[in-house]
């Protein structure tokens, strides 16, 4: 008989309308636990001087809530006793399987694969609608459904899997599936940094079931096949310049082109730039024109000065009819077709490059910022990157840059 414990915790990201933390309990049965809300919160500062309820109280509410917490642990003890007992049982008592006998008795649900992704893709469309999310994560999220359903189908002959039988097996045996069958492009298997991201994907999904309390473990965490650095491709000066002035008479090319350059003097990525408005553009005290702005995807403040070309981009497009029904700064492209046509305008630049849209997002870093000496911290802090590590990923070294620092030092070695 595995030993029970229930342990009460201050939850710190979840608070009430009086600025009191939500008390949650946690079940351990051996190495396994599961969480779930008590519905009661308290301080901190009362929680931490009481020790955690535990010293003798004199606050009537405090009181109470105290002698609810303890026969709240009490009656998990006696299920955990009675479930113990009752022979018709034969799966494993888990502390998910205790706490759904303690609070949901008459349910009878049991989760599959499947069942768990439609619940988090579900709670997730809600979070695109509202704004707080970005289309294309759900887009992501809904191709993970797919995939697995193949996997499903090709590796187990069935349409869907319980949960419970999801394990180390089924995890390696998809990233085996993953990276050298799954048919691509007319070709078998997937490159190790996309097989890796979809496996992320998928924990990711099962992690939120398992803060749901939906789940008490995540088998795919034991995934530890790492992303393959990637050169980052960016322009340089001359080819960003040859970009610039080229002379495209092709409204669909020149519009593309337009849309690229304000990447490539903003950082934006593409999600950021179809989300802006003219709202968002606005003058300081000193009549300098900034773009003021979140990112989608970090919900980190970046706001741009507005540079003489990122300036002759909105000036263009201040009155174009595309842009005014719909109150923009510029067009509104989607990704795809913006892929698709940059590929021309690298042909008639004579740019040997894949241009994409996220190649305008490395130049800024590159070619923009770096090379003109600006400090990598402010860099970071106009891409919208939390942490500086993202940023040097994509800001890499100039040669130019690199001349000039190492001139510097040769004339201290003369």
């Amino acid at each position: 008989m595995k030993k029970l414990k229930v342990n009460f915790y201050l939850k710190g990201d979840k608070k009430n309308a009086d600025g009191n933390i939500a008390i949650y309990a946690k079940i351990y049965l051996g190495n396994q636990y599961s969480t779930f809300s008590t519905s009661k919160y308290i301080s901190k500062v009362r929680w931490e001087k009481t020790s955690n309820l535990r010293n003798p109280l004199r606050i009537d509410n405090e009181v109470s809530l105290k002698s609810y917490l303890e026969s709240l642990e009490k009656s998990i003890i006696d299920k955990y006793t009675e479930l113990q007992k009752d022979n018709s049982i034969t799966e494993e008592i888990t502390p998910l399987y205790l706490k759904n006998h303690c609070f949901n008795p008459n349910s009878e649900e049991k989760l599959t694969l499947l069942d768990i992704i439609s619940k988090h893709n579900n709670y997730f469309k809600k979070q695109v609608l509202k704004g707080d999310r970005a289309k294309g994560s759900l887009e992501k999220y809904e191709r993970m459904k797919d995939v697995i359903s193949e996997y499903l189908q090709l590796k187990y002959k069935l349409k869907d899997i319980p949960f419970e039988k999801v394990n180390r097996q089924f995890v390696f045996g998809l990233d085996e599936y993953l990276r050298f069958e799954r048919k691509h492009g007319g070709k078998s298997g997937l490159a190790n940094n996309t097989t890796v991201k979809y496996i992320r994907n998928i924990s990711s999904i099962v992690s939120h079931s398992k803060t749901m309390g939906l789940v008490s473990d995540n088998p795919f965490s034991i995934y530890d096949k790492s992303l393959n650095e990637v050169d980052t491709v960016y322009l340089t000066l001359e080819e960003l310049k040859k970009i610039e002035t080229k002379q495209i008479s092709n409204r669909r090319l020149d519009v593309v082109r337009d849309i690229f350059l304000f990447s490539c003097y903003t950082s934006y990525a593409p999600v950021d730039v179809m989300n802006l408005r003219k709202g968002n553009y606005s003058l300081d005290s000193d009549l300098d024109s900034w773009i003021h702005t979140k990112r989608q995807k970090t919900g980190v403040k970046t706001n741009v000065l507005v540079i003489p070309p990122l300036k002759r981009i909105i000036e263009k497009y201040k009155d174009d009819p595309e842009c005014t029904e719909e109150n923009r700064l510029v067009p509104n492209r989607s990704n795809s077709n913006m892929n698709a046509y940059l590929k021309e305008i690298a042909d008639l630049c004579g740019i040997e490059k894949n241009l994409t849209w996220y190649v305008g997002r490395h130049t800024f870093a590159t070619t923009v910022a770096l090379a003109n000496n600006i400090p990598m911290e402010v860099i970071s802090q106009i891409m919208g990157h939390k942490r500086i590590t993202q940023t040097q990923h994509y800001a890499k070294l100039l040669d130019g840059t690199v001349k000039q620092h190492m001139k510097g030092l040769s004339e201290n070695f003369i």
